[in-house]
């Protein structure tokens, strides 16, 4: 299965390619002729879309994909120069090696046999367009990163004022909190704790399969939602929570060796109706507004109660299709803080070999 982060990476690197070549042509069209002339290319527009699509589509495959390489499997933390240096490395690499393909094609084709490799690549048109296709590759860094900064989606919502004036949205949020995280703090002293916390959200990235926004980081405490749907899987969001989790089972001798903790998170899950609108003059953003957040907020803190890692809402478990791939246990009705009316609460579990026996023999009696 293609990974859908890889195809969203290629099209936003060739989305950006295709702007910029059309630019390309306002600002240079002389220079654009020449070039295709001797490279004996008939300039008609019908050559010059097959041109730009052609290009485009190369570059979006190869910086696309070196940039998910370096996010998605690599996954190596970096600070945002870090980031903008390697992608101007791969850039030049990149770079060099197609120019170098053009030039052997030159030669094979013997469209200009006598053409040396040190005047081709010393060309005006070459240097003007390594310039020009770096600036390009750069900006399209930047917007990736001012994207994953405001959250995924919310740099367009905020360009084109979609949340400008109040609307409402059906959402699911899930709260997840650092078990004794006060403990840890006073253990491991304010740097090492932050740089445990850094770890730790950097590894929320798993919740990405499951279309996740991160709407906002709290202390230790991160705040995760989905927009929901009639076709939404709620199996599939709670198993991102679980998925997490193992996250940290498969880096234990990490967290134990920087640490001597392996984290252990708790969190609360809800659904309901909430304000989605944009706020702030010194500094913007898309804002969530409603009980929907307060009722979760409070379920997740009922974690510690209850001794339970995950805690959910009868509203949310009564429109759970499929309840046979969890472990669910009915708790009680709370009274929550703030709150007139009492909520159902229900722990969710991963089913154990002796769960799944017990259902498999339920199911056939």
């Amino acid at each position: 299965m293609i990974n859908p982060n890889w195809i969203r990476y290629v099209i936003t690197f060739t989305s950006g390619w295709i702007i910029s070549l059309v630019l390309w042509r306002l600002l240079r069209i002389d220079e654009i002729k020449a070039y295709l002339v001797f490279l004996h290319v008939n300039f008609s527009s019908l050559n010059f879309i097959l041109f730009i699509s052609l290009v485009s589509l190369i570059a979006g495959l190869t910086f696309g994909s070196v940039q998910y390489y370096d996010d998605f499997v690599i996954r190596r933390k970096s600070s945002f120069i870090t980031t903008l240096f390697k992608s101007f490395i791969s850039h030049l690499i990149i770079m060099s090696f197609l120019y170098g393909l053009i030039f052997l094609a030159i030669k094979l084709s013997k469209i200009n046999s006598n053409l040396e490799f040190s005047h081709f690549i010393r060309s005006p048109l070459i240097i003007i367009n390594f310039i020009y296709s770096l600036i390009i590759n750069a900006i399209i860094v930047i917007i990736i990163h001012l994207n994953k900064l405001l959250g995924r989606g919310n740099l367009l919502k905020l360009l084109t004022g979609k949340f400008y004036r109040p609307k409402e949205e059906y959402r699911v949020f899930m709260f997840i909190d650092l078990q004794s995280s006060t403990e840890i703090a006073e253990r491991l002293g304010h740097i090492s704790y932050s740089k445990l916390i850094q770890d730790c959200f950097y590894d929320l990235s798993v919740f990405e399969k499951s279309k996740a926004e991160i709407y906002q980081y709290v202390g230790d405490e991160a705040v995760l939602t989905w927009k929901f749907h009639k076709n939404t899987s709620l199996n599939t969001l709670i198993g991102a929570f679980f998925q997490y989790k193992k996250e940290f089972e498969l880096k234990s001798k990490y967290y134990m060796s920087e640490y001597g903790v392996v984290p252990i998170f708790k969190a609360g899950m809800h659904l309901g109706e909430v304000t989605v609108v944009e706020v702030g003059s010194l500094k913007r953003e898309i804002a969530y507004h409603g009980d929907t957040l307060n009722i979760t907020s409070r379920i997740q803190a009922q974690c510690k109660v209850f001794e339970k890692e995950f805690l959910i809402s009868q509203t949310l478990f009564d429109v759970i299709d499929d309840k046979s791939r969890f472990e669910y246990e009915t708790l009680k009705e709370v009274l929550l803080r703030g709150k007139k009316e009492s909520t159902m609460l229900i722990s969710v579990s991963k089913k154990t070999a002796d769960n799944i026996t017990r259902t498999f023999r339920q199911s056939i009696n």
